[in-house]
Protein backbone atom coordinates (compact mmCIF):
# COMPACT_ATOMS: atom_id res chain seq x y z
CA UNK A 1 0.00 0.00 0.00
CA UNK A 2 3.06 2.36 0.64
CA UNK A 3 4.06 2.17 -3.16
CA UNK A 4 0.81 2.56 -4.21
CA UNK A 5 0.16 5.66 -1.57
CA UNK A 6 3.53 7.03 -3.12
CA UNK A 7 2.71 7.01 -6.40
CA UNK A 8 -0.90 8.22 -6.14
CA UNK A 9 0.88 11.21 -4.66
CA UNK A 10 3.36 11.51 -7.51
CA UNK A 11 0.71 11.57 -9.58
CA UNK A 12 -1.64 14.25 -7.92
CA UNK A 13 1.40 16.33 -7.50
CA UNK A 14 2.61 16.94 -11.37
CA UNK A 15 -1.38 17.31 -12.23
CA UNK A 16 -0.90 20.54 -9.78
CA UNK A 17 1.98 21.54 -11.56
CA UNK A 18 0.11 21.28 -14.84
CA UNK A 19 -2.92 23.21 -13.84
CA UNK A 20 -5.20 20.28 -14.27
CA UNK A 21 -5.73 19.67 -10.53
CA UNK A 22 -9.28 19.18 -9.86
CA UNK A 23 -11.38 19.04 -6.82
CA UNK A 24 -15.85 19.27 -5.98
CA UNK A 25 -16.16 22.76 -5.53
CA UNK A 26 -17.10 24.07 -2.47
CA UNK A 27 -20.90 26.21 -3.82
CA UNK A 28 -24.30 26.23 -3.05
CA UNK A 29 -26.67 27.33 -5.76
CA UNK A 30 -29.33 30.07 -4.39
CA UNK A 31 -32.58 27.84 -4.42
CA UNK A 32 -30.49 25.01 -2.13
CA UNK A 33 -30.82 27.59 0.97
CA UNK A 34 -30.85 26.32 4.42
CA UNK A 35 -33.77 26.26 6.98
CA UNK A 36 -32.64 29.16 8.18
CA UNK A 37 -32.25 30.85 5.12
CA UNK A 38 -28.72 31.48 5.05
CA UNK A 39 -25.54 29.09 3.67
CA UNK A 40 -22.76 27.78 5.54
CA UNK A 41 -19.83 30.16 5.98
CA UNK A 42 -17.54 27.86 4.04
CA UNK A 43 -19.56 27.87 1.03
CA UNK A 44 -19.31 29.90 -2.11
CA UNK A 45 -23.05 31.68 -2.82
CA UNK A 46 -24.04 30.98 -6.61
CA UNK A 47 -26.92 33.16 -7.91
CA UNK A 48 -26.51 33.04 -11.13
CA UNK A 49 -25.56 28.89 -12.73
CA UNK A 50 -24.05 28.82 -16.22
CA UNK A 51 -23.00 25.10 -15.51
CA UNK A 52 -26.28 23.20 -15.19
CA UNK A 53 -27.37 21.07 -17.92
CA UNK A 54 -30.58 21.66 -16.73
CA UNK A 55 -31.52 23.54 -19.89
CA UNK A 56 -34.80 24.61 -19.52
CA UNK A 57 -34.85 24.94 -16.14
CA UNK A 58 -37.15 22.08 -15.15
CA UNK A 59 -36.10 20.30 -12.07
CA UNK A 60 -37.85 22.85 -9.79
CA UNK A 61 -41.40 22.23 -12.26
CA UNK A 62 -43.90 20.90 -9.51
CA UNK A 63 -45.18 19.53 -11.75
CA UNK A 64 -42.51 17.61 -12.80
CA UNK A 65 -41.40 17.26 -8.66
CA UNK A 66 -45.48 15.91 -7.99
CA UNK A 67 -44.82 13.20 -10.94
CA UNK A 68 -41.90 12.55 -8.68
CA UNK A 69 -43.58 12.31 -5.75
CA UNK A 70 -46.18 9.92 -6.60
CA UNK A 71 -43.90 7.83 -7.73
CA UNK A 72 -42.01 6.99 -4.83
CA UNK A 73 -45.27 7.37 -2.88
CA UNK A 74 -46.56 3.60 -5.61
CA UNK A 75 -43.40 2.23 -5.91
CA UNK A 76 -40.71 3.15 -3.62
CA UNK A 77 -37.14 4.79 -3.82
CA UNK A 78 -35.65 2.15 -5.79
CA UNK A 79 -36.03 0.00 -9.05
CA UNK A 80 -34.55 -2.75 -6.50
CA UNK A 81 -31.99 -4.61 -8.91
CA UNK A 82 -31.93 -4.75 -12.39
CA UNK A 83 -34.33 -4.86 -14.99
CA UNK A 84 -33.57 -7.69 -16.00
CA UNK A 85 -33.97 -9.29 -12.57
CA UNK A 86 -36.69 -7.24 -11.22
CA UNK A 87 -38.52 -6.31 -14.18
CA UNK A 88 -40.02 -2.47 -15.37
CA UNK A 89 -42.69 -1.26 -13.67
CA UNK A 90 -45.63 0.70 -15.77
CA UNK A 91 -43.84 4.10 -15.65
CA UNK A 92 -40.74 2.63 -16.99
CA UNK A 93 -42.31 1.45 -20.15
CA UNK A 94 -44.56 4.72 -20.56
CA UNK A 95 -41.22 6.46 -20.18
CA UNK A 96 -39.86 4.20 -23.40
CA UNK A 97 -42.43 4.24 -25.35
CA UNK A 98 -42.92 8.30 -25.42
CA UNK A 99 -39.29 8.70 -26.28
CA UNK A 100 -39.97 6.12 -29.04
CA UNK A 101 -42.41 8.70 -30.26
CA UNK A 102 -40.66 12.03 -28.85
CA UNK A 103 -37.64 11.03 -31.11
CA UNK A 104 -39.47 10.67 -34.06
CA UNK A 105 -40.82 6.51 -34.07
CA UNK A 106 -38.45 4.16 -32.90
CA UNK A 107 -39.75 0.58 -32.62
CA UNK A 108 -37.67 0.30 -28.96
CA UNK A 109 -36.32 1.75 -26.34
CA UNK A 110 -34.12 0.31 -23.22
CA UNK A 111 -33.01 2.86 -20.00
CA UNK A 112 -29.65 2.59 -18.39
CA UNK A 113 -27.94 3.98 -15.84
CA UNK A 114 -26.29 6.96 -16.89
CA UNK A 115 -25.12 8.31 -20.62
CA UNK A 116 -21.89 7.04 -19.92
CA UNK A 117 -22.82 3.53 -18.71
CA UNK A 118 -24.85 3.65 -22.29
CA UNK A 119 -22.24 4.88 -24.59
CA UNK A 120 -19.61 2.66 -23.31
CA UNK A 121 -22.09 -0.44 -23.14
CA UNK A 122 -23.52 0.02 -26.45
CA UNK A 123 -19.82 0.83 -28.22
CA UNK A 124 -18.63 -2.66 -26.58
CA UNK A 125 -21.26 -4.44 -27.02
CA UNK A 126 -21.84 -4.16 -30.99
CA UNK A 127 -18.23 -4.46 -31.08
CA UNK A 128 -17.90 -7.72 -29.47
CA UNK A 129 -20.17 -9.30 -32.28
CA UNK A 130 -17.10 -9.67 -34.54
CA UNK A 131 -14.26 -7.80 -32.82
CA UNK A 132 -11.83 -8.52 -35.47
CA UNK A 133 -13.93 -7.50 -38.33
CA UNK A 134 -14.96 -4.14 -36.67
CA UNK A 135 -14.19 -0.60 -37.38
CA UNK A 136 -15.36 2.59 -35.18
CA UNK A 137 -14.82 5.61 -36.83
CA UNK A 138 -15.53 8.76 -34.51
CA UNK A 139 -15.53 12.43 -34.41
CA UNK A 140 -12.26 13.71 -32.86
CA UNK A 141 -14.08 15.92 -30.45
CA UNK A 142 -16.51 12.84 -29.20
CA UNK A 143 -17.23 12.71 -25.52
CA UNK A 144 -15.13 10.61 -23.36
CA UNK A 145 -17.97 8.49 -22.58
CA UNK A 146 -17.55 7.41 -26.16
CA UNK A 147 -14.14 7.15 -26.39
CA UNK A 148 -13.57 5.09 -23.21
CA UNK A 149 -16.04 2.73 -24.89
CA UNK A 150 -14.18 2.61 -28.00
CA UNK A 151 -10.74 1.98 -26.29
CA UNK A 152 -12.35 -0.64 -24.07
CA UNK A 153 -13.84 -2.12 -27.25
CA UNK A 154 -10.49 -3.51 -28.26
CA UNK A 155 -11.40 -2.94 -32.01
CA UNK A 156 -10.37 -0.88 -34.89
CA UNK A 157 -10.85 2.47 -34.22
CA UNK A 158 -10.13 5.50 -36.03
CA UNK A 159 -11.59 9.54 -35.45
CA UNK A 160 -12.22 11.91 -38.43
CA UNK A 161 -11.18 15.58 -38.20
CA UNK A 162 -14.33 17.29 -35.97
CA UNK A 163 -17.49 17.80 -38.42
CA UNK A 164 -14.96 17.23 -41.56
CA UNK A 165 -17.20 14.79 -44.22
CA UNK A 166 -13.92 14.47 -46.37
CA UNK A 167 -11.98 13.11 -43.63
CA UNK A 168 -14.81 11.26 -42.97
CA UNK A 169 -15.11 9.62 -46.05
CA UNK A 170 -11.67 9.16 -46.42
CA UNK A 171 -11.59 7.11 -43.22
CA UNK A 172 -14.42 4.90 -44.27
CA UNK A 173 -13.31 4.39 -47.71
CA UNK A 174 -10.01 3.06 -46.19
CA UNK A 175 -11.84 0.47 -43.75
CA UNK A 176 -14.79 -0.22 -46.34
CA UNK A 177 -13.68 -3.95 -46.22
CA UNK A 178 -14.75 -4.33 -42.62
CA UNK A 179 -18.33 -6.41 -41.94
CA UNK A 180 -19.14 -3.93 -39.50
CA UNK A 181 -18.26 -0.36 -39.45
CA UNK A 182 -19.99 2.02 -36.51
CA UNK A 183 -19.40 5.72 -37.38
CA UNK A 184 -20.14 7.68 -34.22
CA UNK A 185 -20.73 11.73 -33.82
CA UNK A 186 -22.46 14.05 -31.17
CA UNK A 187 -25.88 15.80 -31.94
CA UNK A 188 -24.61 18.68 -30.06
CA UNK A 189 -21.10 19.00 -29.25
CA UNK A 190 -20.94 19.13 -25.39
CA UNK A 191 -18.05 21.22 -25.25
CA UNK A 192 -18.26 23.71 -28.56
CA UNK A 193 -21.68 23.60 -28.70
CA UNK A 194 -22.16 23.55 -32.19
CA UNK A 195 -24.37 20.79 -34.44
CA UNK A 196 -22.95 18.34 -37.41
CA UNK A 197 -24.13 18.08 -40.51
CA UNK A 198 -25.62 15.42 -39.88
CA UNK A 199 -27.83 14.34 -42.63
CA UNK A 200 -24.96 14.19 -44.86
CA UNK A 201 -22.78 12.27 -42.18
CA UNK A 202 -25.21 9.54 -42.25
CA UNK A 203 -25.49 9.49 -45.88
CA UNK A 204 -22.05 8.82 -46.15
CA UNK A 205 -22.15 6.06 -43.55
CA UNK A 206 -24.79 4.33 -45.42
CA UNK A 207 -22.94 4.57 -49.07
CA UNK A 208 -20.45 2.25 -46.90
CA UNK A 209 -22.70 -0.39 -45.00
CA UNK A 210 -21.81 1.38 -41.39
CA UNK A 211 -24.11 1.87 -38.90
CA UNK A 212 -24.77 5.63 -37.54
CA UNK A 213 -24.64 6.07 -33.96
CA UNK A 214 -25.55 9.80 -32.84
CA UNK A 215 -25.09 11.03 -28.87
CA UNK A 216 -27.96 13.11 -28.43
CA UNK A 217 -27.24 13.87 -24.87
CA UNK A 218 -26.95 17.85 -25.05
CA UNK A 219 -29.34 17.95 -28.06
CA UNK A 220 -32.56 16.32 -26.25
CA UNK A 221 -35.11 19.18 -25.43
CA UNK A 222 -33.11 21.72 -26.66
CA UNK A 223 -33.20 22.10 -30.88
CA UNK A 224 -35.62 21.24 -33.22
CA UNK A 225 -39.00 23.07 -33.34
CA UNK A 226 -40.28 20.69 -30.54
CA UNK A 227 -37.33 20.06 -28.53
CA UNK A 228 -36.92 16.48 -30.44
CA UNK A 229 -33.02 16.47 -30.42
CA UNK A 230 -31.23 15.76 -33.84
CA UNK A 231 -33.66 13.99 -35.23
CA UNK A 232 -36.36 16.84 -35.00
CA UNK A 233 -33.92 19.10 -36.07
CA UNK A 234 -32.52 17.33 -39.46
CA UNK A 235 -35.53 15.53 -40.31
CA UNK A 236 -33.27 12.11 -40.28
CA UNK A 237 -33.54 8.80 -38.39
CA UNK A 238 -30.20 7.54 -37.05
CA UNK A 239 -29.55 3.82 -36.58
CA UNK A 240 -29.24 4.32 -32.77
CA UNK A 241 -29.72 7.11 -31.14
CA UNK A 242 -28.66 7.57 -27.44
CA UNK A 243 -29.47 10.58 -24.54
CA UNK A 244 -29.99 10.83 -21.00
CA UNK A 245 -32.90 12.08 -19.01
CA UNK A 246 -30.51 14.03 -16.25
CA UNK A 247 -29.74 16.81 -18.70
CA UNK A 248 -32.98 18.84 -20.56
CA UNK A 249 -35.10 16.04 -18.82
CA UNK A 250 -34.55 17.45 -15.73
CA UNK A 251 -34.27 13.67 -13.80
CA UNK A 252 -31.40 11.20 -14.30
CA UNK A 253 -30.63 8.00 -16.12
CA UNK A 254 -30.20 7.19 -20.24
CA UNK A 255 -32.10 6.15 -22.92
CA UNK A 256 -31.15 3.93 -26.52
CA UNK A 257 -33.46 3.99 -29.36
CA UNK A 258 -33.47 1.65 -31.85
CA UNK A 259 -34.55 -1.10 -34.02
CA UNK A 260 -36.27 -4.28 -31.90
CA UNK A 261 -33.53 -5.69 -33.36
CA UNK A 262 -30.79 -4.09 -31.33
CA UNK A 263 -32.64 -3.53 -28.46
CA UNK A 264 -33.05 -7.17 -28.19
CA UNK A 265 -29.09 -7.76 -29.02
CA UNK A 266 -28.66 -5.42 -26.38
CA UNK A 267 -30.76 -6.83 -23.70
CA UNK A 268 -28.88 -10.01 -23.91
CA UNK A 269 -25.41 -8.52 -24.46
CA UNK A 270 -24.95 -5.43 -23.42
CA UNK A 271 -23.24 -5.75 -20.04
CA UNK A 272 -23.84 -2.26 -18.56
CA UNK A 273 -27.51 -3.13 -18.77
CA UNK A 274 -27.25 -6.28 -17.46
CA UNK A 275 -25.71 -5.67 -14.35
CA UNK A 276 -26.61 -2.51 -13.17
CA UNK A 277 -29.68 -1.52 -11.09
CA UNK A 278 -32.45 0.03 -13.00
CA UNK A 279 -32.77 3.47 -12.46
CA UNK A 280 -35.95 4.10 -9.77
CA UNK A 281 -39.47 4.71 -10.83
CA UNK A 282 -39.15 8.52 -9.62
CA UNK A 283 -36.44 9.13 -12.72
CA UNK A 284 -38.41 7.71 -14.74
CA UNK A 285 -41.78 9.27 -14.02
CA UNK A 286 -40.05 13.09 -13.34
CA UNK A 287 -38.67 12.40 -17.13
CA UNK A 288 -41.74 11.46 -17.97
CA UNK A 289 -43.32 14.37 -16.99
CA UNK A 290 -40.77 16.63 -18.26
CA UNK A 291 -41.27 15.02 -22.11
CA UNK A 292 -45.01 16.09 -21.78
CA UNK A 293 -44.56 19.13 -20.12
CA UNK A 294 -42.04 19.82 -23.61
CA UNK A 295 -44.71 18.58 -25.76
CA UNK A 296 -47.10 20.45 -24.45
CA UNK A 297 -45.40 23.49 -24.00
CA UNK A 298 -43.45 23.78 -27.02
CA UNK A 299 -42.36 27.54 -26.88
CA UNK A 300 -39.97 27.15 -23.95
CA UNK A 301 -37.41 25.22 -26.45
CA UNK A 302 -37.95 28.05 -28.46
CA UNK A 303 -37.69 30.39 -25.83
CA UNK A 304 -34.18 28.57 -25.18
CA UNK A 305 -32.75 28.80 -28.36
CA UNK A 306 -33.55 32.55 -28.54
CA UNK A 307 -32.24 33.02 -25.39
CA UNK A 308 -28.52 31.61 -26.81
CA UNK A 309 -28.79 32.99 -29.81
CA UNK A 310 -29.10 36.82 -28.06
CA UNK A 311 -26.02 35.61 -25.78
CA UNK A 312 -23.76 34.49 -28.33
CA UNK A 313 -24.77 37.83 -30.29
CA UNK A 314 -23.57 39.43 -27.45
CA UNK A 315 -20.58 37.65 -26.78
CA UNK A 316 -19.33 37.57 -30.59
CA UNK A 317 -20.20 41.37 -30.53
CA UNK A 318 -17.93 41.70 -27.62
CA UNK A 319 -14.90 40.78 -29.37
CA UNK A 320 -14.90 37.03 -27.13
CA UNK A 321 -14.30 34.18 -29.36
CA UNK A 322 -17.08 31.71 -29.28
CA UNK A 323 -15.88 29.40 -31.62
CA UNK A 324 -18.61 27.37 -33.88
CA UNK A 325 -21.33 27.46 -31.29
CA UNK A 326 -24.88 27.56 -32.78
CA UNK A 327 -27.09 26.03 -29.50
CA UNK A 328 -27.68 26.68 -25.92
CA UNK A 329 -24.11 25.28 -25.17
CA UNK A 330 -21.49 28.73 -25.69
CA UNK A 331 -18.01 28.31 -25.00
CA UNK A 332 -15.34 31.12 -24.48
CA UNK A 333 -12.24 30.62 -26.15
CA UNK A 334 -9.29 31.37 -23.34
CA UNK A 335 -5.91 29.45 -23.98
CA UNK A 336 -4.24 29.47 -21.00
CA UNK A 337 -5.23 26.76 -18.29
CA UNK A 338 -4.60 29.32 -15.17
CA UNK A 339 -6.29 32.62 -17.46
CA UNK A 340 -9.32 30.49 -17.75
CA UNK A 341 -9.07 29.20 -14.33
CA UNK A 342 -8.96 32.55 -12.43
CA UNK A 343 -11.74 34.18 -14.53
CA UNK A 344 -13.85 31.08 -12.97
CA UNK A 345 -12.89 32.34 -9.48
CA UNK A 346 -13.31 35.92 -10.32
CA UNK A 347 -17.01 35.47 -11.44
CA UNK A 348 -17.85 33.20 -9.03
CA UNK A 349 -16.85 36.09 -6.88
CA UNK A 350 -19.86 37.64 -8.22
CA UNK A 351 -22.25 34.63 -7.92
CA UNK A 352 -21.97 33.91 -10.99
CA UNK A 353 -20.74 29.99 -11.48
CA UNK A 354 -19.43 28.71 -14.41
CA UNK A 355 -16.35 26.16 -15.32
CA UNK A 356 -13.09 26.38 -17.03
CA UNK A 357 -12.70 23.32 -19.10
CA UNK A 358 -9.30 22.61 -19.22
CA UNK A 359 -7.05 19.37 -20.76
CA UNK A 360 -8.10 16.45 -21.41
CA UNK A 361 -11.87 17.73 -21.87
CA UNK A 362 -10.26 20.35 -24.24
CA UNK A 363 -6.90 20.02 -26.54
CA UNK A 364 -3.95 21.51 -23.93
CA UNK A 365 -3.80 25.25 -24.14
CA UNK A 366 -7.67 25.68 -25.76
CA UNK A 367 -9.50 26.01 -22.18
CA UNK A 368 -12.83 27.45 -22.48
CA UNK A 369 -15.10 28.92 -19.96
CA UNK A 370 -18.41 26.64 -21.09
CA UNK A 371 -21.35 28.64 -20.92
CA UNK A 372 -25.11 26.73 -20.45
CA UNK A 373 -27.50 29.08 -21.25
CA UNK A 374 -30.72 27.84 -19.17
CA UNK A 375 -34.57 29.02 -18.76
CA UNK A 376 -33.85 29.38 -14.80
CA UNK A 377 -31.73 32.00 -15.33
CA UNK A 378 -33.79 35.16 -14.56
CA UNK A 379 -34.13 37.68 -17.55
CA UNK A 380 -34.06 40.61 -15.63
CA UNK A 381 -30.23 40.52 -14.74
CA UNK A 382 -29.21 37.96 -17.75
CA UNK A 383 -27.80 40.81 -19.61
CA UNK A 384 -25.52 42.27 -16.48
CA UNK A 385 -24.16 38.57 -16.67
CA UNK A 386 -23.10 38.66 -19.71
CA UNK A 387 -21.37 42.01 -19.42
CA UNK A 388 -19.46 40.88 -16.33
CA UNK A 389 -18.50 37.84 -17.80
CA UNK A 390 -17.19 40.06 -21.40
CA UNK A 391 -15.47 42.46 -18.37
CA UNK A 392 -13.57 39.99 -16.74
CA UNK A 393 -12.45 38.22 -19.84
CA UNK A 394 -11.25 41.16 -21.37
CA UNK A 395 -9.24 42.30 -18.73
CA UNK A 396 -7.59 38.93 -17.41
CA UNK A 397 -7.05 37.15 -20.32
Amino acid sequence: MSILSELISKKIEENKKLGFYRKIPDIKIERFKTETGSFDSHYNTVTVNLATNDYLGLSLNEKIKTAAKHAIDLYGTSAGSSFLICGHSDIHIELEKELCRFKGGYENCILYPSGYQANTGIIRSLASISPLNTAIIFDELSHASIIDGIIASGVKFKSYKHNDLNSLENILGRHRDYAIKLVITEGVFSMDGDIPDLPAILDIAEKYGAVGIVDDAHATGTIGKSGGGSSDFHNVKPDIIIGTLGKALASNGAFVLSNNLITEYLVNFSRAFIFSTGIPPSSAASALAALKLIKENPEIVLKLQKNSESARRYLNESGLNTLNSSTHIIPILIGEEEKAVLIEKELLKDGIYLKAVRYPAVPKKNAILRLGINLAIDAAIFQSVLENIADKVKLIN
